[in-house]
């Protein structure tokens, strides 16, 4: 791809309603996003964990089965608001935000998803004690993907 395919692309991009563009062509990857509006804020979902699928057979691992049991045990699951990379913790070799035990309000700051080289810092929106990370630090995450689950205030 030549930089005037790549303009024509970002002329694209602008001119649409689209926030995010990625194209994969042989070996080379190129995304675009835009923001619509000032600072990006992430704002996670946070909805009640899935009811649970049957049961896999003995031997074979799920992916899920951490939501499964969360769900079973009536836990709420904060979302990663978009596609990136999680952090636990503000910087390399700090205290992560949170971790299992910790009592977080709604406003808390759990963890950072970074997307094109913006940190965006991602509140608990909902108060609890967190029960289990979902997610490694360092690990891509995708939109909408559970990175903790959360035992509502009664």
């Amino acid at each position: 791809m030549d930089f005037g395919e790549l303009k024509e692309l970002i002329r694209i991009l602008e001119d649409s309603s689209l926030a995010e563009l990625e194209i994969e062509q042989d070996d080379r990857r190129i995304r675009l996003s835009k923001q619509t509006s000032g600072m990006m804020m992430a704002q996670p979902a946070v909805h009640p964990a899935p009811a649970p699928s049957p049961a896999p057979a003995a031997g074979s691992a799920s992916d899920t089965s951490s939501e499964e049991e969360a769900a079973d045990e009536g836990l709420l699951m904060v979302e990663s608001p978009m596609v990136g990379t999680f952090y636990s913790a503000a910087a390399p070799g700090e205290d992560p935000f949170v971790k299992p035990g910790d009592i977080v309000a709604a406003d808390t700051t759990v963890c950072i998803v970074e997307a094109m080289k913006i940190m965006n810092e991602v509140a608990a929106k909902v108060s609890g004690k967190v029960e289990r990370v979902l997610v490694e630090n360092g690990d891509p995450v995708e939109f909408g993907q559970p990175l903790f689950a959360v035992r509502p205030n009664a």
